[in-house]
């Protein structure tokens, strides 16, 4: 059945976005440690509001069976990817360093040094492979929408 091989990738897509929010944030290390971001706050916390709503939603459909729910599930999946789409871009752009302004310890006029950001400690292939998750989650859940697939 679908509806239950859904339930699996969109488990790993959620396991692969949690580990890639805990190695930007780096939970659990000291203050000193945390590094700055590019990602906006509200993008950060939406886009994993929006799909494990759409996950709550999908599991409302497997246990009444009603499409109603897979479509609502479908949308929610959509503006949640969109938003993770925003959020891939700015992961992947490519001016990967950041300048800051430090003021020069002999005149104190601002030096610009190049510091790197939080999402680039995020290892590639994570961020590839929760974007094709998401991919193919979305696909299933749009086809057991539409009824091709059960």
């Amino acid at each position: 059945m679908v509806t239950n091989g859904v339930v699996l990738v969109w488990l790993s897509t959620m396991a692969a976005g949690a580990f890639m929010f805990g190695t930007a944030s780096r939970f659990g290390a000291p203050p000193a440690a945390i590094r700055n971001s590019r990602l906006p706050a509200p993008a950060l916390l939406t886009h994993p509001m929006l799909t494990g709503g759409a996950f709550a939603v999908w599991l409302g459909f497997i246990i009444t069976d009603d499409r109603a729910w897979a479509w609502v599930a479908v949308g929610l999946l959509a503006a949640g990817i969109g938003l993770g789409a925003f959020l891939f871009a700015r992961t992947m752009k490519p001016e990967h360093v950041v300048v800051a302004e430090e003021p020069d310890e002999v005149v104190g006029n601002p030096v610009h040094v190049p510091y790197d950001v939080a999402e680039h400690e995020i290892p590639r292939p994570v961020v590839y492979g929760h974007g094709i998750f998401a991919a193919v989650t979305f696909t299933l859940v749009l086809l057991v929408a539409l009824g091709v697939v059960d």
